[in-house]
């Protein structure tokens, strides 16, 4: 279907002319006089081809056809309108579409605090989730399928820009029958050294697995691996099943399962959350979200 050459100044001019029928209050309206307006009117008749406004020397009437155009015309005008302001809320980095990464680690504590501060202050904004593991998450913002990411202990890399949002700390996560699971105070890391340990596959975004390592190292062993899983829940559920002990940060506490504890450790490494863009983003709306983004953040945020 061919698209009308119909200007919106004519609809509108029509609109209030339909609403006050009366070409002089319709013209003080517009800050116009009658005669260049009840010309306009016309030519929107030849070009329709039908009469709008039935007029006499008493009245103005609506025709069966400027009755459904009034009501086009209004849908159209308020659909402008609000074309017109999302465009504006668009050109300050206010509304749009957001594609945000994020690793399953960062949807225990900071992703929700971030997502709800966003529906709060820029409900425009429209976000997409994407969960991947940290080298996906990295080869989707190089291809520009998502726009930023959300994950820990990433690595340093030209391609992209960091800002810190939050560390944490680290626990021991163990089986409730372990015979340093109802002890006090922090925990002696070199304690576990004849431990078995569920730990997560290395990867080339994230240091994850080489902090908890280093830390292990730094204790003065090298931790046993009994088990690779690809996420927090599986290891700590492993965990509970006696497979082993694990080293995760302290948000995993709020899984509550009967079966394992947590206990804090001697350790001052912490566990840093960074939200990724790629270097030199140059859009208003993902700079309105780094912003938002930090000011999220906890207090111990870096």
């Amino acid at each position: 279907m061919d698209r009308p050459q119909l200007e919106l100044r004519q609809l509108y001019a029509f609109a209030v002319v339909a609403e006050e029928l009366h070409f002089g209050r319709a013209a003080l309206r517009l800050g116009t006089s009658q005669p260049p307006l009840s010309q306009q009117i016309k030519r929107l008749e030849t070009f329709i081809g039908h009469t709008l406004l039935d007029r006499d020397t008493r009245a103005v009437r609506l025709t069966d056809s400027g009755a459904t155009l009034l009501a086009l015309a209004r849908r159209l005008l308020d659909d402008a309108a609000l074309g017109l302001a999302k465009t504006r809320q668009a050109g300050k980095g206010e509304a749009g579409v957001l594609n945000l990464g994020f690793t399953a680690t960062t949807a225990i504590q900071i992703l929700p605090v971030i997502l709800g501060r966003l529906r709060a202050r820029l409900p425009g904004i429209h976000v997409n989730l994407f969960e991947l593991l940290p080298d996906a998450l990295s080869e989707a913002l190089e291809s520009e399928r998502i726009d930023a990411a959300i994950a820990r202990e990433l690595i340093a890399d030209p391609k992209f820009a960091f800002l810190p949002l939050a560390k944490e700390p680290y626990v021991a996560v163990l089986p409730s029958g372990h015979r340093y699971a109802k002890g006090k105070g922090r925990l002696k890391l070199r304690d576990l050294a004849a431990e078995n340990f569920v730990l997560f596959p290395r990867d080339r975004t994230s240091r994850n697995s080489d902090q908890i390592i280093a830390m292990c190292r730094a204790a003065g062993f090298s931790p046993r691996i009994q088990q690779e899983v690809p996420g927090w829940q599986t290891a700590v559920s492993f965990v509970g099943s006696g497979l082993g002990v694990s080293v995760l940060p302290a948000c995993v506490s709020s899984f509550m399962l009967p079966q394992v504890v947590y206990r804090d450790i001697d350790t001052a490494i912490t566990s840093t959350i960074s939200l990724m863009r790629r270097a030199g983003e140059p859009s208003r709306l993902v700079q309105n979200v780094l912003k938002l983004a930090q000011d999220s953040a906890p207090p111990e945020a870096a």
